[in-house]
This record gives structure tokens, C-alpha cells and sequence, in this order.
């Protein structure tokens, strides 16, 4: 269902979602470009690049900080090449908005550790997390996880999102509670 949703996205959307600064440079809007190509919608795009930053990115919770003579981002997709949530999610993020797709950055928690001897998942601070939203057309916010730490998101064909909270209304209202958008 998400392949065939529409693309005209209302103006609310285009104009907070797709802005993309002009510190990106062109070696990172090429890399989306070549990410995505022959790829025709939103979200087999939005895959692709999940797919791409998982398969070509490590992981390490503590990094250096970029350079400062090197715009963050760039640093981390072709020079480091290593890095935790906010680099994947923020990266997701503007490879999509360069594509024309809107994109967020989410934060909150990661699913935390299951204690099976109380059957719940225990969610402590460093299971704080942030992770990409992309907004489909009678859909509204989706995640998607490219942070390689992190499980694979599987979306059975069929699945309900209303009947797991998803949000299928134009606009912002319905957001869960402990996650902020940015």
C-alpha cells in the first residue's frame, strides 16, 4: 500500500518537510541520487536508502567530533563512515528531502531489553534513540530504521497501521506520547 500512495503532498508537508540547507553538498545529493536510481516511488526509495546506510555505515555510540572545516554529514557518509542514531537518522532524513520525499527525525526510545521473567521490555536511558519518519498520503509519518544497532522494521503485507497506532490523518494530531518530531 505504501509503494501506491499518492505523492501530492499537502502544503503543510512540502513546505516544513523538504527543506534541505544549503551546507549539503553535492557529493551527498549525488550519493541519493545514485542510492535511488531507477527506484519510482517514495517508498522503495525510502527502503533504498534505509537499506544503503545499514549495509555501508558502522555503528559506535562514541565518535569524534566531525571536523569543523567539513560539513557534518558528509563527513560521516564518506569520510568516517561510522556513527550512531542521529547521524543515520539525520542523514535518512536529507537524502530523502533531496529526492522531493518529506522526511523527519523522531526521537525517543528504542524498544529496551525484555526481561522474560516479568514478560515486559525494560527501557533504560541508553536505549534512547532517534530514528527517520518519511509521510505517505493518507498514511502520515512511517518510521524506518537505518541504524545498523537496531532490528530490521518488518511490515507484513497487510498489516493495520490504525490498529497499531498509526496515524492515516492528514495532520499532526494522533502523535505518540514520549517521541519528539523535528
Amino acid at each position: 500500500e505504501l509503494r501506491a500512495a499518492w505523492v501530492g503532498y499537502p502544503d503543510w508537508v512540502a513546505q516544513r518537510y523538504l527543506q534541505v540547507p544549503n551546507t549539503i553538498t553535492p557529493r551527498t545529493l549525488e550519493l541519493a541520487q545514485s542510492i535511488t536510481a531507477g527506484l519510482e516511488t517514495p517508498y522503495d526509495m525510502a527502503v533504498a536508502v534505509t537499506r544503503w546506510l545499514r549495509a555501508n555505515i558502522d555503528y559506535s555510540r562514541v565518535i569524534p567530533a566531525p571536523p569543523e572545516d567539513m560539513e557534518p554529514l558528509d563527513w560521516f557518509l564518506f569520510e568516517h563512515r561510522i556513527g550512531y542514531c542521529n547521524f543515520y537518522a539525520s542523514s535518512e532524513v536529507i537524502l530523502l528531502r533531496s529526492l522531493g520525499i518529506p522526511a523527519r527525525l523522531a526521537a525517543g526510545y528504542a524498544r529496551g531489553t525484555y526481561d522474560p521473567a516479568e514478560g515486559v521490555y525494560r527501557v533504560m536511558g541508553e536505549d534512547s534513540h532517534s530514528w527517520p519518519e518519511v509521510y505517505f498520503p493518507g498514511y502520515g509519518w512511517v518510521e524506518f530504521e537505518p541504524t545498523v544497532s537496531q532490528p530490521v522494521l518488518t511490515r507484513p503485507a497487510g498489516e493495520d497501521l490504525e490498529g497499531r497506532g498509526g496515524d492515516r490523518s492528514a495532520g499532526e494530531e494522533g502523535l505518540e506520547i514520549g517521541r519528539a518530531h523535528v
